[in-house]
C-alpha cells in the first residue's frame, strides 16, 4: 500500500485521526471546499489512487485534483501539486501516529543488552566487530 492508499484509508476511517489530517488538509490547500456531491468522476477525472471507496482523482481537462469520499462527496479540491503536498504531509503525519515513542522500559532492556554486549567484548567473548554491530542495531532501535 503506498503513501496515498495509507492517507486515504485513514481518512476513511472518520476518526479522531481524520479529523487530523483534513485540518492538515485545510492548512495545505487555500482553497475553500463546501462538501458537495459528485457523479464521482465517470466522466473528465482520473482516478490517482483509491482506497475504500475514497479516491484521489485529476480532472482531464483543467489539471486540477480533489478527494472524494466513499459517497463521491468531494471533501478536498485544488491544484495537482498542492494535492500531492498535503497528501505527502498527512502520509508523514500518519508515520509520526503509527510509530509510539519507545516506553522507557523498552528502552532500559535495550540499554542492559548493550551493556552485557560491552561486557562480553570486555572478557573477549565477542569480536570488536560483533559489538558494533550489536551496538548499531540497538542504537537504531532506540531512536
Amino acid at each position: 500500500m503506498n503513501d496515498y492508499e495509507k492517507v486515504l484509508k485513514a481518512l476513511s476511517e472518520r476518526s479522531s485521526r481524520s479529523k487530523g489530517l483534513l485540518s492538515i488538509l485545510d492548512m495545505e490547500l487555500s482553497l475553500p471546499n463546501i462538501p458537495m456531491p459528485t457523479a464521482g468522476g465517470e466522466v473528465f477525472w482520473n482516478t490517482i489512487v483509491q482506497c475504500n471507496g475514497w479516491k484521489l482523482q485529476q480532472n482531464m481537462i483543467t489539471h486540477h485534483a480533489r478527494i472524494l469520499d466513499d459517497n463521491n462527496f468531494r471533501i478536498a479540491w485544488g491544484t495537482i501539486n498542492g494535492m500531492m503536498k498535503a497528501m505527502k504531509r498527512m502520509a508523514l503525519s500518519l508515520q509520526d501516529f503509527d510509530e509510539p515513542e519507545k516506553t522507557s522500559v523498552e528502552k532500559e532492556q535495550l540499554m542492559d543488552e548493550l551493556q552485557k554486549a560491552k561486557e562480553l567484548l570486555e572478557v573477549r567473548a565477542i569480536t570488536e566487530d560483533e559489538y558494533t554491530s550489536i551496538k548499531k542495531r540497538i542504537l537504531r532501535q532506540l531512536v
